[in-house]
């Protein structure tokens, strides 16, 4: 989300507030926001060596089948600021993590959601 303050005659601040925590959606568009198996994982984010921002994040899930990964800025409210749909339904036959390594802005495309997709 970019914010922009005006301070007069100052001139124009902005930024962008990156999101902080990724989650999961299953392939009927629901993230099972408080189950017991299941917690949003904080992204950390670092620069890699040509110093482009890169984030890495764990999602705790129950079984079930993944399609979308979420973009929020609070482990706990429901609702979201990006999705990013799986280019493959993760299946997962137990409880287990989502291990997100290579965090790009070309995945967090803000408040651009999939339609399905409901808070």
């Amino acid at each position: 989300m970019s914010k922009v303050a005006n301070i007069t005659g100052q001139g124009q601040l902005s930024f962008i507030v990156w999101p902080n925590h990724a989650g999961a959606v299953d392939v009927n568009g629901k993230e099972p926001m408080f189950g017991l198996e299941y917690k949003r994982g904080p992204i950390t984010w670092d620069l890699d060596d040509n110093g482009e921002l890169i984030g890495h994040a764990r999602i705790e899930v129950p079984a079930g089948e993944w399609q979308w990964i979420i973009y929020c800025y609070n482990p706990f409210n429901p609702g979201y600021i990006a999705v990013s749909k799986l280019d493959h339904t993760l299946l997962l036959p137990e409880p287990g993590y989502i291990d997100l390594t290579h965090i790009t802005k070309d995945e967090i495309k803000l408040l651009n959601p999939d339609p399905i997709l409901h808070d």
